[in-house]
């Protein structure tokens, strides 16, 4: 049976990708509703101003941020039991693929745990992570991403991880199965549970698995129509 590492998280969605994506430009207001597209729109709420990067096309390709998602994680390994605090940090961005299909992209680039006990001796590296579809097990990059409309689901890699002082080491592994939901009128939240899988399309269970739900917690509030 596996043990558990229970980490208090902050899956920060923040500074995802290049250093000019984080200042890339907001539109004043919500996303207009009902949206049409044929675009994805995202707005942000901060401290009750609404933003958005529109549905009409403009903004393509640019990655806007920064983001943080705060929750509670699991993380499940053969060997160890630990709670700690996890914080990742990324942006988030619409853009086509070469047939014309939208699609929204998310890239994380740096993570860190912190806490008591085993914690500060878990190491995240691979970085940037990105999205993919839930097709998608190997060749994550900045030109993969979550199929528009929704739902928002998709897979996640290459992650790498060590605790332990090695004794558990997972290189070059994904996720599957990453849920973005905007959650009506409560804030928006990404959901997660897989186990960590490496050997790309081979999908070798690496005997480490994860679950959570992260709220965003850098805006008020964040949302895709």
């Amino acid at each position: 049976m596996k043990a558990k590492i229970i980490m208090l998280s902050a899956l920060g969605v923040a500074s995802f990708g290049l250093t000019q994506a984080a200042n890339a430009s907001w539109d004043s207001g919500a996303c207009p509703q009902p949206h049409t597209g044929p675009a994805p729109c995202v707005e942000r709420n901060i401290n009750g101003t609404w933003e958005h990067f529109n549905g009409d096309g403009s903004h393509a390709d640019e990655w806007h941020g920064p983001i943080e998602f705060v929750g509670t994680s699991t993380l499940g390994c053969s060997i160890a039991t630990a709670e700690c605090t996890l914080s990742l940090t990324g942006n988030v961005k619409k853009f086509q693929d070469g047939s014309g299909n939208w699609h929204i992209g998310i890239q994380v680039v740096d993570g860190d745990v912190t806490g008591s006990g085993l914690c500060p001796g878990i190491n995240l590296s691979g970085f940037p992570w990105y999205a993919g579809p839930t097709t998608m097990h190997t060749g994550f990059s900045s030109s993969t991403g979550i199929p528009y409309p929704g739902p928002y689901v998709g897979n996640m890699g290459n992650i790498n991880l060590t605790a332990l002082g090695g004794l558990i080491t997972v290189n070059n592994s994904h996720v599957h199965d990453v849920t973005f939901d905007n959650n009506g009128s409560g804030a928006s939240y990404f959901d997660f549970d897989s186990p960590l899988y490496t050997g790309g399309n081979s999908d070798n269970d690496s005997g480490c698995d994860v679950d959570g739900r992260l709220f965003v917690n850098t805006y008020d509030d964040i949302n895709i129509y």
